[in-house]
C-alpha cells in the first residue's frame, strides 16, 4: 500500500499541541496565583508556603516527564517538605535518591548573592549557558540554577555515576531535570 507524504500540521492543530505541553508542567492547585514563579510568598506574620512554581519540582507532569526521560521511576512516589523557604522533593529511586530543592528568597538580589555564596563552597564547577539566569554543575554533577528569586539545586550525589536506561552520568541527569523544571516555570509565568 502506497503512504501518502506528511504534511504540515494545521495551525490549530500546532497550537493544541503546545497548548498540551505546557498544560504538561501543571502542579496541583496552591494556595495563591495559579501561575505565580518561585520566590517570596511570606509577610512578616505569616509563611504561606511554596510557591505553585516549587510545587511543580514534585508533582503535575514533571514526574513522568523525568520517568520517561530516564527510563526508570522512583520506588514510591516522590514526596516534598517545606522548611525555612526551602521545598524539598526527594525522589527515591531504587538505586539511590534524587534531591531538587527550590530556596524562595525575598528578591533577585538575594537569590543571587544566595547562588554566589553556593558557588564560592561548591569547588570546582563548569558554568551552564541557557539555564536560568546563572548555572553550574559541581563535581559531583548536581546542578544548581539561579532564576529570579530562587536558587533551584538537583542534588544527584547519592545516585551511582551512571543512572537511567540507557544509564547517563549523573550531570546528564541534573542538567535534565534543571531543564525540564526550568521549561515548566517559563511556560507557566505569569
Amino acid at each position: 500500500m502506497p503512504t501518502r507524504p506528511s504534511r504540515p500540521l494545521p495551525r490549530s492543530a500546532a497550537a493544541l499541541l503546545l497548548t498540551l505541553a505546557a498544560a504538561a508542567c501543571a502542579a496541583p492547585p496552591a494556595p495563591g496565583p495559579a501561575a505565580a514563579p518561585p520566590g517570596p510568598r511570606t509577610s512578616a506574620a505569616v509563611d504561606l508556603g511554596p510557591s505553585p512554581a516549587s510545587l511543580m519540582v514534585c508533582a503535575g507532569s514533571v514526574p513522568t516527564q523525568l520517568a520517561g526521560a530516564f527510563g526508570t521511576e522512583p520506588a514510591t512516589p516522590p514526596a516534598g517538605t517545606w522548611a525555612q523557604h526551602l521545598y524539598t522533593c526527594t525522589y527515591p529511586y531504587a538505586e539511590g535518591p534524587l534531591l531538587i530543592t527550590v530556596k524562595e528568597l525575598a528578591d533577585r538580589a538575594t537569590a543571587g548573592a544566595h547562588f554566589e555564596g553556593l558557588r564560592g563552597s561548591a569547588g570546582p564547577v563548569t558554568p551552564v549557558t541557557g539555564l536560568g539566569d546563572a548555572a553550574y554543575t559541581q563535581a559531583d554533577g548536581s546542578t544548581v540554577v539561579l532564576r529570579d528569586g530562587s536558587v533551584l539545586t538537583v542534588d544527584v550525589h547519592r545516585l551511582p555515576e551512571r543512572f537511567g536506561r540507557p544509564p547517563r552520568s549523573r550531570a546528564n541527569v541534573s542538567v535534565t531535570v534543571a531543564t525540564t523544571v526550568m521549561i515548566c516555570w517559563k511556560e507557566h509565568a505569569p
